[in-house]
């Protein structure tokens, strides 16, 4: 990637924390049902994700009111709790086991009421917890939809590479991976599905989107409550009020987090402690390793041995 693609990438707030999740090993099946069924999954943490190809079912997300959803019908789930899907809720559901092979629901005879394409994919652990928090439980993206042609293509273009062993597979998925979160996540929801909090509602209030930007282009800057206000064009105690409404979190809240997110990530790296430091808006490597140390539950040497031997980031 090219200076100028990180540059762009650090001021998309968007883009910046998708980047984080450095999606990998995308697995995908083609699902299908038949007469009356009806599957129990369990809460798993890989993000999930499936595509429609004909019929119609029911989803039932843990805590959340059942989706109909339709042929070329898109949904992800950032992070995957416990769910229901079936022909009908009504019917007991049994237990389902996540798994790379192509399923079948209910009767193994006669033709399938519903076939969907079925995936989910690994995320880096150091900064999926923040991430995910800032992103809505569920996307729903339905057919017809603006963006819908388009992501019908790239999980086309997935399952395609997933199933092939051709040179350069997982950065091929990978890519392919970032692209489909980044056309999911920017589709705004269907009239009457309510937005949840987060970075993306964050993102549809023009101020707060000026905040947003600005403080993923300059994260080392000095940001101070009223310094965001003035950027968003607002009252300070407007500002404070709207953005820890709308994102879930107080502004320099916000802050403090995605300079840690940004200094994990650089800590995998054989960078220098002081250079961290600067990059992320610290005057000392000893004020960063203080606030590093408050915020991670461990100091910056300690992370980047743990993460150096496998026991954090994946």
């Amino acid at each position: 990637m090219t200076d100028i693609e990180h540059a762009e990438r650090r001021s998309d707030p968007l883009a910046s924390v998708i980047a984080l999740l450095r999606p990998r090993a995308v697995l995908s099946k083609v699902i299908t049902g038949a007469g009356d069924w009806s599957v129990r999954y369990e809460a798993h943490d890989d993000p999930g994700f499936c595509l429609m190809l004909e019929g119609s079912c029911l989803l039932q997300v843990d805590g959340m009111d059942p989706l109909a959803l339709g042929a070329h019908d898109f949904v992800l789930l950032p992070t995957v709790p416990g769910f229901t899907m079936a022909s009908d809720l009504d019917v007991r559901p049994r237990p389902g086991t996540p798994g790379a092979s192509d399923l079948r629901h209910g009767s193994a005879d006669g033709p399938a009421g519903m076939r969907q394409l079925g995936g989910y994919f690994e995320v880096d652990r150091a900064n999926a917890s923040l991430v995910v928090g800032l992103l809505p439980r569920l996307v729903h993206v339905r057919n017809g939809a603006p963006g819908s042609t388009r992501i019908r293509r790239l999980v086309e273009l997935i399952a395609d590479e997933a199933l092939d062993d051709r040179a350069g597979r997982e950065l091929v998925l990978g890519r392919l991976v970032e692209v489909l979160l980044v056309e999911a996540l920017r589709v705004d929801p269907p009239p009457g599905e309510g937005r949840e909090r987060g970075l993306l509602a964050g993102l549809r209030d023009p101020g707060l989107a000026r905040a947003l930007q600005r403080i993923h282009a300059e994260v080392a800057q000095s940001w101070t409550v009223e310094s965001l206000a003035r950027c968003a064009g607002m009252s300070r105690a407007t500002f404070a009020e709207r953005f820890s409404k709308t994102v879930g979190l107080a502004p320099m809240a916000y802050v403090s987090e995605w300079r840690m997110a940004l200094a994990r990530d650089a800590l995998r790296e054989d960078v220098a402690l002081a250079e961290v430091a600067a990059q992320v808006g610290y005057g000392s490597a000893s004020a960063f390793s203080t606030a590093f140390s408050r915020l991670v539950g461990c100091s910056p040497s300690q992370y980047s041995r743990r993460v150096r031997v496998g026991v954090m980031g994946h």
